[in-house]
């Protein structure tokens, strides 16, 4: 966005050029709904790889958009709580039909991940997690999320941690839930209050009950992507000792892997699985919804008044202040998943570390940052490498 005149800024966040015509409204929500419902379906790998065929489908295809317009808007569809696919969706539905369009355009993106993942889940128990070629077919794949949550951190450093608060603050925030397992939900709004204090003093210092509150306190707690909310999925679902849910350690990463294997929004398919467990297919659609509902608001209210938003100093403190703790939170996360491949520690306190897992995580970090292999082609292959190194195993035994 920067760079561009006013005037043009605007007529980028607004329906203006929309018909009056209710049926041509009408058809464009159509088109729309369909358009939105084909990305989610057939593109995986979460809300930038949405955000990039969304860009050339409405923009080559449809001309509803300018070339790159989405990329351009990307700092706003991240700096506002929710999910980047969901945000995206969001964003084109508000210019082509306002309101209404928004949230068509939500529902479709969100709809076939959930119908996709809600069919994975209650089919889950059926699937073979326990023999042995599954499982190194798994284990390849956390490796491979390993990788990419650590070139995810790699690319956000420099755009998100400035500074000396910048650097503190994420460093601070891995720390907090990594090692000391403090509230993920205490430490956000804590960088909030820090941004906030900066921005007033113009700098920035050194079961079926629960599931509204849960996720929609997710839904606001969401800034950038997916893997920002799984150090919150570890504290509240997974362990003995988690307070919502109390699942496997292993059966949480396979879990995450699916996420990933499968079409739409990673944090909708997570939703979807976490609300199921609640509370059955109730549940995952209450799940779904909750998590969606605070980007919808909030984003359509930005889009409204984006130039009064983007100018007032509270709203800029907290972003400023989250920003860097949104990078620590994706260290957090990356932590707990070189737990799950990289290294092991039993219950008498006794460190393994895989070989396997330590090159394959490298590997795919080195990928991710310096190709453009598909993230779902990424898993694919770390998942075969895994099954290919468990064959070699047993051929050598």
């Amino acid at each position: 966005m920067t760079g561009m005149p006013t005037e043009e800024r605007a007529s980028a966040s607004t329906p203006a050029d929309v018909p009056a015509d209710r049926k041509d409204k009408g058809k464009r929500l159509w088109v729309l709904f369909w358009e939105m419902c084909k990305i989610a379906l057939f593109v995986v790998g979460g809300g930038y790889a949405i955000l990039a065929v969304a860009d050339r489908v409405f923009s080559a295809k449809l001309k509803w958009t300018r070339e790159g317009e989405l990329v351009e808007e990307l700092p706003i569809l991240q700096m506002v709580p929710g999910l980047i696919a969901g945000n995206t969706a969001i964003y084109v539905g508000h210019k082509v039909a306002g309101r209404l369009g928004a949230v068509v355009g939500l529902v479709a993106v969100a709809l076939p991940a959930f119908a996709i993942f809600l069919a994975v889940t209650c089919s889950l128990a059926a699937l073979p997690l326990g023999n042995d070629l599954v499982t190194a077919a798994f284990f390849g794949s956390r490796c491979a999320i390993t990788g990419i949550i650590i070139g995810t951190v790699w690319k956000s450093w420099g755009k998100n941690v400035k500074g000396v608060y910048g650097v503190f603050a994420a460093v601070a925030t891995a720390v907090a839930i990594a090692a000391f397992h403090v509230n993920t939900a205490l430490v956000l709004l804590v960088a909030m209050m820090f941004g906030i204090s900066g921005a007033l003093r113009g700098r920035v210092f050194c079961s079926m009950g629960a599931i509204p509150l849960v996720f929609l306190k997710y839904g606001l707690l969401c800034f950038g992507g997916g893997f920002v909310l799984v150090p919150m999925y570890i504290e509240e679902f997974v362990g003995p000792n988690a307070p919502l849910l109390q699942i496997a350690p292993e059966e949480f990463s396979n879990v995450i892997a699916l996420t990933q294997m499968t079409p739409g929004p990673v944090s909708v398919n997570a939703a979807t699985f976490f609300g199921y467990k609640m509370g059955g297919v109730a549940g995952a659609g209450l799940a779904t919804a909750c998590l969606l509902l605070p980007s919808l608001f909030l984003l359509v209210w930005a889009l409204e008044s984006i130039e009064k938003w983007k100018a007032n100093r509270i709203v800029q403190g907290i972003l400023t202040g989250v920003a860097p703790a949104a990078v620590g939170l994706l260290l957090a996360a990356a932590w707990a998943f070189m737990g799950m491949s990289v290294w092991n520690v039993s219950l008498d306190g006794a460190l393994s570390v895989s070989i396997e897992g330590a090159v394959l995580s490298v590997a795919a970090a080195v990928v991710f940052l310096k190709t453009r292999f598909p993230p779902v082609a990424l898993i694919f292959s770390c998942a075969a490498a895994g099954m290919a190194a468990w064959l070699i195993g047993c051929l050598f035994s």
